[in-house]
């Protein structure tokens, strides 16, 4: 995963946006989700420009990068354990389950087992209760942030990456 210097940069920008989107989430308090789902579709970027490898790093990077500059550290758990880790885990699922039906079904999986450890990891620091209509507003929601995920990278891979020379 050696990587030239002019890739290095441009994933050194992508980080940046990144992080710009993390930060302003804690500031912006009323648009963290989407500010979060904005954040999710950078590391998109990454792996459509770099593979899964380099996103999972990338990844990784923005968690602590994000850990350390935002100014709420229970809200950045949502993006450490869904939002950041999604763009991976949606990549690997399209990539190597080609019925739709069984993509949806794990992707569903995979935001359930998230929302699961999201709650538990949260409750630990604040008490609330879930309720089941919560979840199943939950459930529609992420199937419109997967459609419009969708949507994003498709438009960055048809209108965008033809544009960036990076070689």
């Amino acid at each position: 995963m050696l990587l030239k210097s002019k890739d290095t940069a441009y994933l050194g920008v992508l980080l940046g946006l990144n992080q710009i989107f993390v930060i302003l989430s804690s500031v912006i308090e009323t648009n963290t989700i989407i500010l979060f789902a904005a954040a999710a579709l950078v590391v998109g970027i990454v792996v459509v420009e770099f593979g899964g490898k380099s996103a999972f790093v990338f990844y990784a990077a923005s968690c602590m990068l994000g850990f350390f500059l935002t100014f709420n550290k229970v809200e950045i758990i949502t993006y450490i354990m869904f939002f950041g880790l999604y763009s991976i885990a949606k990549h690997i699922f399209e990539a190597f389950i080609k019925n739709k039906k069984i993509q949806y079904a794990a992707k569903l999986v995979f935001f359930n087992i998230s929302l699961a450890a999201m709650y538990f990891t949260v409750r630990l620091f604040i008490s609330f209760n879930l309720y089941w209509w919560m979840l199943a507003a939950a459930q529609a929601a992420f199937l419109i942030y997967d459609y419009a995920f969708t949507v994003f990278i498709n438009q960055y891979i048809e209108k965008v990456k033809p544009k960036i020379k990076r070689n």
